[in-house]
C-alpha cells in the first residue's frame, strides 16, 4: 500500500481516497465477526473455558482492541487498519510545528475506535429488546418476539406506599425511560449514520479534509505515510517498545522490559499475520472449489477383501445360488454371515448360536456379525 498514486492529477498526494477510507472501516468491521465465529466454534468443543468469553465477547474484544489500537497509535500514529493501508493520523492544530499525536489524541482516538462501537452495539441491542424486534416495530406490539419487551399496561403503577410503593414508582420510571428511549433512539441513529454519510460525500468532493465528524471533533486528519515515515519506522525497528524503561541492572526491570519487547513484537506481527491469514483462507477456499480437490474426493474406495474359501469339512456351496446351503431350499429372509455367504436368517442364526462357526468356511463367527439383506423389490 506504500506511496499509492492519485487517480486525479494535481490532487493532494497525501490525502487518501474515499475507497481507502471505506476499506479501512470495512476491515475493522469484519475482524470482530470473524473472531466471534472462531470463538463460537471452539466454545462448542471446550464449553467449560470459552462459553463465558463467548457470552462477553464484545467486552473481551474491546479490551483486546484497546491494547492493539493503543500500541499502533503510539508507535505508528494510526489505528491497526489505517497502518495496514499505509495511512496515519495527524493533528490539524500543530504544537510547535509538530503534527504527531499527543496523549490526549491517542485516548480520544481510542474512545472513537473502541468505545464508540461498543456503546453503539449495546444501544442497538437494548433498542431491539425494548422495541420487541423488527416484527413488532412493523406490525405492532402483539408481534413482539418471545422474551422481548412489549407495551406496558395502561393502568397506573405509581400508587402505593412503603417499599411496595417505591418499587412501583421505580417501575414507572423505568417504563418511562424505555418509552423515551424507544421514541428517540431511531432519530439519534439516523443522525449518526446521516452525519457519517454526509462527511463521506463532502470528503469525496474535497469539501472537507475530515472523513468523519468524530475526527473533525478531535481535530485529526488521516494522511498517507510518506517516505520519511517509512524511514523512521525502519530506523525504529521491531525490537523497541514504548513500554520499556531504561535498564538499571534490576532483575524486575529486566523482566519488565523483556515482556514489553515480546508484547510489542507480537502486536507488530499482527500486520504480517493478517495478510497471511487472508492468503491461507483464500487458498483453502480455492482448494475446496478446485477440480483437483474434486478428483481427490472422487477417488474410488479400495476393493473389498477376497472372500473366504470353503472348508473341506464344511457344507458344500449349492450350484443354485438361490438355495440356502443349510436347508437346501430357496432362501427366505436372506442374511449374510461374516464370511460373506448368504443363508436363510433362521438357519444361519441357529447354526452360529450353537456352533459359533460359519457352516461353509468353518471360520469363527458370532450372531452379532449376521447382516440381513433386503432386495429393491
Amino acid at each position: 500500500m506504500e506511496f499509492m498514486s492519485d487517480m486525479l492529477s494535481g490532487a493532494d498526494s497525501g490525502k487518501p481516497s474515499l475507497f481507502e477510507i471505506v476499506a479501512q472501516h470495512k476491515m475493522s468491521d469484519l475482524i470482530e465477526p470473524a473472531l466471534r465465529h472462531v470463538t463460537s466454534v471452539y466454545a462448542h468443543r471446550y464449553p467449560r473455558y470459552l462459553v463465558r468469553i463467548l457470552n462477553w465477547h464484545e467486552e473481551v474484544y474491546a479490551a483486546i482492541m484497546l491494547l492493539v489500537e493503543r500500541h499502533y497509535l503510539r508507535a505508528y500514529g494510526g489505528s491497526f487498519a489505517e497502518h495496514f493501508y499505509g495511512t496515519k493520523r495527524v493533528r490539524t492544530r500543530k504544537i510547535r510545528g509538530d503534527s504527531s499525536l499527543t496523549r490526549g489524541d491517542v485516548w480520544g482516538s481510542l474512545a472513537l475506535l473502541v468505545g464508540l462501537p461498543l456503546v453503539k452495539s449495546r444501544l442497538d441491542q437494548y433498542y431491539e429488546k425494548v422495541s420487541g424486534g423488527a416484527a413488532a416495530r412493523l406490525l405492532g406490539s402483539s408481534f413482539a418476539q418471545v422474551g422481548q419487551s412489549q407495551d406496558p399496561p395502561s393502568e397506573s403503577v405509581s400508587s402505593g406506599s412503603g417499599l411496595y410503593g417505591v418499587r412501583r414508582r421505580f417501575l414507572a420510571l423505568r417504563l418511562s425511560v424505555e418509552r423515551l428511549f424507544k421514541l428517540c433512539y431511531p432519530h439519534v441513529n439516523f443522525v449518526y449514520h446521516a452525519a457519517t454519510a454526509l462527511y463521506y460525500v463532502a470528503y469525496m468532493f474535497d469539501r472537507t479534509d475530515y472523513n468523519s465528524p468524530w475526527l473533525h471533533i478531535l481535530g485529526l486528519q488521516v494522511r498517507r505515510l510518506s517516505a520519511a515515515d517509512y524511514r523512521a519506522m525502519d530506523e525504529r525497528g521491531s525490537g523497541t517498545s514504548d513500554l520499556a524503561a531504561p535498564a538499571n541492572g534490576s532483575p524486575i526491570r529486566f523482566v519488565r522490559n523483556m515482556v514489553a519487547y515480546l508484547l510489542s513484537g507480537g502486536l507488530d506481527f499482527l500486520k504480517v499475520l493478517l495478510p497471511l491469514s487472508i492468503f491461507f483462507y483464500r487458498f483453502l477456499e480455492w482448494w475446496h472449489r478446485s477440480d483437483f480437490h474434486k478428483k481427490i474426493q472422487m477417488t474410488p474406495p479400495p476393493p473389498p477383501p477376497m472372500p473366504l474359501k470353503p472348508h473341506p469339512d464344511g457344507l458344500a456351496v449349492p450350484l443354485d445360488q438361490a438355495l440356502c446351503p443349510i436347508c437346501n431350499e430357496t432362501r427366505t429372509n436372506p442374511a449374510a454371515a461374516p464370511s460373506g455367504y448368504v443363508y436363510c436368517y433362521p438357519c444361519i442364526f441357529n447354526h452360529i448360536s450353537e456352533k459359533h462357526t460359519c457352516p461353509i468356511t468353518m471360520a469363527a463367527a458370532h450372531v452379532s456379525g449376521i447382516r440381513k439383506l433386503y432386495s429393491d423389490s
